[in-house]
């Protein structure tokens, strides 16, 4: 199995696709976080390239999609706590991975 990364989805879905439907989709992760209805933080061991083929049909008649590699090493803000937590509590797990 591939090492878990963290993934910044940003997904615009087209006007007739459910929240629903992205939401499904997202379960595939390991984990999520949804910053707002169209941001997204995923920890994934799916690439860029694997969540693009999930999401696009979503985005095709008029939606946008960008999907990134995100590296929480170098970070700073002010967002809720429970997001902090929730970053936290994957980045220990990540750690405890890398180490056995």
């Amino acid at each position: 199995m591939s090492a878990a990364e963290f993934y910044t989805i940003y997904i615009d879905r087209d006007p007739d696709v459910a929240y629903d439907d992205v939401k499904k989709v997202m379960d595939l992760a390991l984990h999520w976080y949804r910053i707002t209805s169209r941001y997204w933080i995923v920890y994934t061991t799916g690439d860029s390239e694997k969540w693009y083929g999930r999401l696009k049909k979503f985005v095709t008649n008029s939606g946008n999609l960008f999907i990134c590699r995100l590296d929480i090493a170098e970070r700073q803000g002010w967002m809720s706590e429970d997001f902090w937590n929730w970053l936290r509590e994957r980045e220990r797990s990540r750690e405890a991975r890398q180490i056995s």
